[in-house]
């Protein structure tokens, strides 16, 4: 799928990130609860910002999703650690471009940036065990489930069992 690009997640695309975040907010807050505190464009605005700031400290690289041109989600880098040279991939999409294998391209675009650009080791992939179409997105892009994290995520007032996923570089150079 040539049509997904991924472009730096900076304060101009606030407007088109926003728009996703509410008209998809109950889709993406059932597991990502920062989804129901996003509520106007300034608060993407700030977040942003933040993002921005952190990237130029090297600890998070945030990307929006683009699918024919139009943004319809974001996936990011974030805990970089140089030192022991891995990283967490986060990522959302609204429910409208789910399904598809837009995440999985993305997926591999970020994969690039961390391996390659960045040279990570391992990149770590956190899921609820119940939000199966994020774990489905590790399994596909053949992440291996190191184990279950007993009631770590706090997802709306509710502690769920988190699964933990990684790959190595040289598992990732061996694809």
């Amino acid at each position: 799928m040539s049509n997904i690009t991924l472009i730096p997640a900076t304060p101009r695309y606030a407007q088109d990130l926003f728009k996703v975040v509410d008209a998809n907010r109950d889709y993406i807050g059932q597991w990502l609860p920062w989804a129901y505190t996003t509520t106007t464009v300034d608060d993407e605005i700030q977040f942003l910002r933040m993002m921005a700031d952190k990237e130029a400290l090297g600890s998070v690289y945030m990307r929006a999703i683009q699918l024919d041109g139009e943004i319809v989600g974001a996936i990011d880098l974030h805990n970089v650690t140089r030192e022991h040279r891995h990283a967490e991939i986060g990522y959302f999409l609204g429910v409208n471009a789910s399904g598809k294998g837009v995440m999985h391209h993305a997926l591999a675009q970020m994969e690039d940036l961390g391996f390659d650009q960045l040279g990570m080791n391992k990149i770590n992939i956190l899921a609820a065990t119940d939000n199966l179409p994020s774990r489905h997105v590790a399994e596909r892009a053949n992440y291996h489930l190191d184990g279950v994290l007993r009631e770590d995520l706090n997802v709306n007032g509710i502690l769920h069992d988190a699964a933990i996923y990684s790959k190595l570089y040289r598992e990732w150079s061996a694809d």
